[in-house]
């Protein structure tokens, strides 16, 4: 919904859509920036930081716990959709 102006250090109302065309990828082996990534692509409607990092009335200190908490880390889905990116990534041409 909003867009970051470098020129004015201000964030504006997006002009074109609402929607993000472009997420880079980042390696679980980074850490608090991987869990930040899933964050950002699995919750919807998220207006800050502190919202982000809230989960069910608790603020945590860690983007880890708050992937963890609500049980997004309870199975292996994330590491097998992380390993498909990779092989379509490592193929050769």
């Amino acid at each position: 919904m909003f867009t970051w102006t470098n020129g004015t250090k201000k964030w504006t109302i997006r002009q074109r859509g609402c929607y993000v065309g472009h997420l880079y990828f980042v390696s679980p082996s980074i850490g608090e920036r991987y869990f930040l990534c899933t964050l950002l692509t699995k919750v919807k409607g998220v207006v800050s930081f502190e919202a982000l990092c809230t989960v069910n009335n608790v603020v945590h200190d860690t983007f880890k716990l708050v992937c963890i908490t609500p049980g997004l880390y309870d199975s292996d889905d994330e590491w097998n959709a992380c390993f498909e990116e990779a092989v379509g990534m490592q193929t050769s041409a």
